[in-house]
């Protein structure tokens, strides 16, 4: 019998933890089920929710929750504590009733960030009413097509947006009544408020919400009612509007797990939001996650790159909200003394590009990036709340046992012919996408009750939804977003299923261009899309950039060594951009998206160009400025492109 030395046994001890330290890091097992008993908890918290709430699922069901000694609200200096929220938020309700607004109605809500709009969304709640958020930046026949969609009978707006209101007086599709709200915000409007507005628009003011008596129960609503009503950006076509069911309140109110078993480090909360109160993020992840931990929400009245971290310092906020580019717009503005001079230090949003990540945590002081993929009316969805560099940039993390168990939320393989989930041509079935394999995120549908499908519009919900996946008779939803699981476990975004454009026979991802463009030294920010030319076969990929620095020096020397540089990152000769145009800016829409839909009006006939654009077309290897003559040779497919 041989004997084993200590030594020997400290040795083969050794050798077994680091084998198996091994087998645990590269299947991510430990980190996986940590991540399956924090949702078990999560889901337990959410339930604990729904019996809290009761028979009042609504919004105005989340406020009688709330501490009302806690903060509640900050604007520009002012505070409220969620009693006074409550106070203000009766007192309206009891005129907006008086004006006929009644339950299992819809309202519009054409209102700029303000204390005002806050107490309008949960007023409307305790009605039994849905407030339609109608995003302020739209006008005229598309501001008339978002009220209609919702047939909404009154409108409440705020009286810097009146003015937009008026010419519409008289159109079919607009609101009856017109009730402009203003308890103290906007001071500098009522010099110019008109005297000779249409009868059918009113004011409310402080005075008016003192004088009133509330004797108004609040009306039972369900989890499966609709809350709001949440507009799609339209920026593929007009706004639809997404019926935002009351579950969904509930599920949002209710905080992060990592908060929840932290909360010395994370409460009480402060979130502030520089993004408008109609879309979802500032709604979601500001104002109800406020009120679910009895938090505070810090509202700011619109987005401003120069004042932002000065507010941050003022508000004391702890966590900020970001959404798509915001973060760059933040870094192109000067550094300010009051960049790290406040307390937060977590930003949570989604759309946050890999190659700000780690700049906007560096100048902003921020320790955590909480990126969350989620859509208005998407049931997909992943979370990335680690922490390191090797985190920037990613959607999310699952190893092999989340990957094998989650069933909500699925990568399916797709077919770039049909573009649409590939399926088995045995089977009929779909397949999950292999690791490292652009695939298509598939959100479980378990019931309609609680889905938020797009109101009045059946041709739209049946476009998203797919059947028969996995199995006879289950259903998933569509997201149009092709994403990567790596092998690493990670998951990034690929590109959008629409933003795949076809040159030389070959499919040319938009997104994986715009990010290795984003790459190149200088670049402040990028759009990638396709452009279709007469006498060329498919799309030719155009880029639309802006640089750092703008000046035509710097301008011609990116434009000299772009080419070499893109070969660089490892872009195939297919798809290198053929046409080029520098901007001073990129538009983008309220939600800070990029609006492609105007950059591919813009002509490239160079006698044609407006503003101070220039444009260029890539000859062989080397970029050209976009002549008349080289124009014409393109129009005539002669161009070597």
């Amino acid at each position: 019998m041989v004997a084993v030395t200590p030594k020997a046994l400290v040795a083969a001890s050794s050798a077994l933890i680091a084998g198996a330290t091994y087998i645990d890091a590269q299947l991510a097992i430990t980190r996986d089920v940590q991540q399956i008993f924090r949702d078990k908890r999560y889901g337990k918290a959410i339930g604990n929710r729904f019996q809290a709430l009761r028979n009042n699922a609504s919004a105005y069901g989340h406020l009688l929750l709330a501490d009302p000694s806690a903060e509640a609200l900050w604007f520009e200096g002012r505070t409220w504590t969620w009693g006074q929220v409550k106070k203000e938020t009766d007192a309206l309700a009891e005129i907006l009733l008086q004006h006929g607004a009644h339950a299992n109605t819809f309202i519009a809500v054409f209102m700029t960030n303000s204390p005002e709009m806050v107490f309008a969304i949960l007023a409307i709640s305790k009605l039994g009413a849905v407030p339609a958020l109608v995003n302020t930046a739209l006008r005229n026949q598309t501001l008339l097509h978002c009220m209609g969609l919702a047939d909404a009978h009154m409108v409440i707006t705020t009286p810097d947006l009146t003015e937009h209101l008026i010419p519409l007086t008289g159109e079919p599709k607009m609101a009856n009544l017109c009730v402009t709200l203003d308890f103290g915000s906007y001071a500098s409007f009522r010099a110019s408020a008109s005297s000779t507005q249409p009868d059918h628009f009113i004011q409310v003011g402080e005075a008016d919400l003192q004088s009133v008596t509330v004797d108004t129960p609040a009306a039972a609503r369900t989890a499966k009612d609709i809350a709001a009503l949440i507009y799609t950006s339209g920026t593929s076509g007009k706004p639809k509007a997404v019926s935002v069911k009351n579950d969904r309140f509930a599920i949002v109110s209710v905080p992060a797990q990592q908060d929840a078993d932290n909360p010395r480090k994370y409460f009480p909360m402060r979130v502030f939001s520089c993004l408008p109160l109609f879309h979802a993020t500032a709604l979601y992840t500001g104002l109800f996650q406020a009120m679910g931990t009895s938090g505070t929400f810090c509202l700011a009245r619109k987005f401003s790159a120069s004042g932002f971290s000065r507010s941050l310092a003022e508000c004391q906020a702890t966590r900020v909200l970001y959404v798509g580019e915001l973060a760059r717009y933040l870094l192109k503005a000067p550094p300010s003394p009051y960049d790290k001079a406040h307390p937060c230090r977590v930003a949570s949003g989604n759309g946050l590009q890999k190659d700000v990540w780690l700049k906007f945590m560096e100048r902003f002081g921020i320790t955590e990036i909480r990126e969350f993929y989620r859509s208005t009316e998407g049931l997909a969805k992943f979370d990335n709340f680690s922490h390191g560099a090797i985190a920037a940039g990613k959607l999310g993390f699952q190893g092999p046992i989340a990957n094998y168990m989650t069933t909500d939320t699925i990568l399916v393989r797709y077919d770039t012919s049909t573009e649409a989930p590939w399926r088995d041509p045995k089977t009929g079935f779909c397949a999950r996408a292999k690791k490292g394999e652009p695939g298509e995120a598939i959100g479980l549908v378990t019931g309609m009750d609680f889905y938020p499908e797009y109101l009045n519009n059946p041709e739209a919900n049946d476009k998203k939804l797919i059947t028969d996946v996995f199995k006879r008779g289950d259903v998933y939803q569509r997201t149009g977003d092709l994403l990567v699981r790596e092998r690493s476990g990670w998951i990034r975004f690929h590109d959008r299923s629409g933003d795949t454009y076809r040159w030389n026979g070959e499919n040319v991802s938009a997104g994986e261009v715009r990010e290795l463009i984003s790459s190149l030294p200088g670049v402040q920010d990028v759009t990638v899309y396709g452009v279709k030319l007469d006498g060329y076969d498919g799309q030719a990929g155009a880029a639309a950039i802006t640089l750092a620095d703008p000046s035509p020096h710097s301008e011609k020397l990116f434009v000299d060594q772009m080419f070499t540089r893109l070969k660089a990152t490892g872009l195939t000769t297919f798809q290198v951009p053929r046409l080029v145009r520098f901007s001073e800016q990129i538009e983008v829409g309220a939600t800070f998206k990029h609006l492609k839909t105007q950059m591919q009006t813009r002509s490239w006939n160079p006698k044609k160009q407006t503003g101070k654009d220039s444009v260029y077309w890539l000859d062989g290897e080397s970029y050209r400025r976009l002549d008349a003559k080289s124009w014409a040779a393109i129009q005539h497919g002669k161009a070597r492109l």
